[in-house]
């Protein structure tokens, strides 16, 4: 199994969510502190015909290899690049909607795909449900990781403490290894944003684990995925995340270490907030900031 296929595995939550185009529908009220800011938000995918986003992306991974306990490699794996995502069509009475995502630059060696991401010039049109399910991303095959759904969306409004969760399987494309996705999200806050805006901060935890028993009993897999995402509920999209991971597989005394980390904000004009570099090393998430 290689690092990339490793890395992919990790990154399945977040890759396609970063691409795509959230709005929160917003059911009740309330005023606090801070401003008045809604008592409950229902998520649900839709967007405008013609809008058009841009957000820039840090990927990190740390990767080490083991054999018979010796610490055979030791690298880093980083890439810098900015993915632009415009909606194409919407069709509400059946809550879908149809967008494209492409990347417009990249700094890095890191094969994209294995982000589920469009390399440098390639295009990918997605068709979606406004409950998550991908119903179509480009040429890719369903079994593909460029279809597990973007964010764990429940299926009612949610308040602050919320919990709900999500589960999808897809195979790796390089080994035909069927992989199952199992995540936890957390409604951590709502609160106001830029300068006039509503913002919705949002916990995600969870792992991957093996579609099927391996055939040597003395396989090990563990994973483990976790970070923060920030929602404008004006703007409808992400507007910054940290997430991380870690993983370890092998057999006795070999095996594949792999720590990552990830880190987004959309380009809403002016300076960046946040520093386009993270650790993998480092399991504290960035606090989530204010715009």
């Amino acid at each position: 199994m290689t690092a990339h296929a490793a890395w992919a595995k990790l990154l399945a939550v977040r890759t396609v969510l970063f691409a795509t185009i959230l709005v929160f529908a917003i059911s009740g009220c309330a005023t606090t502190g801070s401003g008045s800011v809604p008592k409950s938000v229902a998520l649900e995918f839709h967007g405008k015909p013609g809008e058009l986003t841009e957000t820039r992306y840090y990927s990190n991974a740390h990767i080490q290899s083991y054999e018979d306990g010796q610490l055979l490699r030791d690298r880093f794996e980083g890439v810098d690049f900015t993915v632009a995502s415009k909606v194409t069509e919407t069709l509400p009475t059946s809550h879908i909607l149809k967008f494209d995502v492409q990347t417009t630059s990249k700094d890095g060696t890191v094969e994209l795909h294995d982000l589920a991401f469009p390399e440098l010039g390639e295009k990918i049109d997605y068709v979606i449900r406004g409950n998550g399910e991908v119903l179509r991303a480009g040429s890719y095959a369903p079994e593909s990781l460029f279809y597990v759904p973007a964010l764990p969306i429940p299926k009612a409004p949610v308040e602050i403490g919320d919990t709900w969760t999500m589960e999808h399987t897809w195979v790796s494309s390089r080994d035909g290894i069927p992989l199952t996705l199992q995540v936890v999200g957390i409604l951590k806050n709502i609160v106001t944003c830029e300068k006039s805006g509503v913002c919705a901060d949002l916990e995600i935890n969870g792992h991957v684990k093996l579609g099927a028993q391996p055939a040597n009993a003395s396989a090990r897999f563990d994973s483990r995925i976790w970070g923060r995402v920030l929602f404008s509920l004006q703007r409808g999209d992400v507007i910054w995340s940290d997430m991380r991971s870690s993983e370890e597989m092998g057999i006795k005394n070999d095996k594949m270490a792999v720590r990552s980390c990830m880190v987004s904000e959309m380009k809403l004009g002016g300076d960046a907030k946040i520093q386009f570099a993270c650790d993998p090393n480092d399991e504290h998430v960035t606090p989530t900031p204010r715009y």
